[in-house]
């Protein structure tokens, strides 16, 4: 009856554990790849159905001409308030709380038209658009994300904001501001993965305990 050699037995050791070691990289890289098809999560928040950029936004609006443009005729340049989303009215007492937030003094430094139409009190009013298409979408590695080690989120798009004052039905005074270009990554890192949040759990069912 032979003896069994110890190299060898070593030797096979070795080879199953590089062996383990390649299929499980393997199958980590295949995930990875499998990930770049779109498994992560990812969403579109959009909030203007007539305008596809922020430079149709600013086209638009400068076609709307203060003094002359009726408020009727918005919704012919985009600017629909019975359709469009996120659309905010404003009287003159809003409109105020809007230009001039606790401070009555800032009255005076107010446009003319801004002033002349708060002035007119019922007879003014305003109307707020905020036409947006944001694309978010998780990026990184689907392993780390999917353990709730780490989750990249890319933001991308534009977002505005257009304000028509309007007197006695006609539109007085324009405003548009927003952001043309979007693009942020946040990193959200988490040391010990699901851990972390069950910690976070525990401790916050231990505030609610009487003592």
């Amino acid at each position: 009856m032979s003896s069994q050699n110890p190299l060898a037995g070593k030797r096979a050791f070795r080879m199953a554990a590089a062996v383990s070691l390649v299929l499980a990289l393997g199958a980590c890289a295949s995930i990875e790849s499998i990930g770049t098809l779109g498994l992560l999560p990812e969403e579109d928040d959009i909030s203007a159905p007539n305008f596809d950029s922020y430079q149709a936004v600013e086209t638009a609006y400068g076609n709307v001409v203060a003094g002359k443009t009726e408020v009727s005729d918005l919704a012919g340049y985009g600017f629909d308030a019975a359709k469009a989303p996120n659309v905010e009215r404003l009287s003159y007492l809003g409109i105020m709380d809007r230009f001039m937030p606790g401070d009555s003094a800032k009255f005076d430094l107010l446009a003319p038209q801004v002033q002349a139409c708060i002035e007119a009190q019922e007879r003014c009013s305003a109307v707020v658009f905020r036409p947006q298409h944001i694309h978010a979408e998780r990026n990184g590695s689907l392993v780390l994300d999917l353990l709730g080690f780490e989750q990249v989120t890319e933001q991308t798009g534009w977002s505005a904001e257009v304000i028509f004052l309007a007197q006695d039905g006609r539109v007085v005074y324009k405003i548009l501001s927003g952001r043309p270009r979007i693009e942020e990554v946040r990193d959200r890192v988490q040391p010990l993965g699901p851990l972390q949040d069950l910690g976070d759990k525990v401790m916050s069912a231990g505030s609610h305990m009487k003592i």
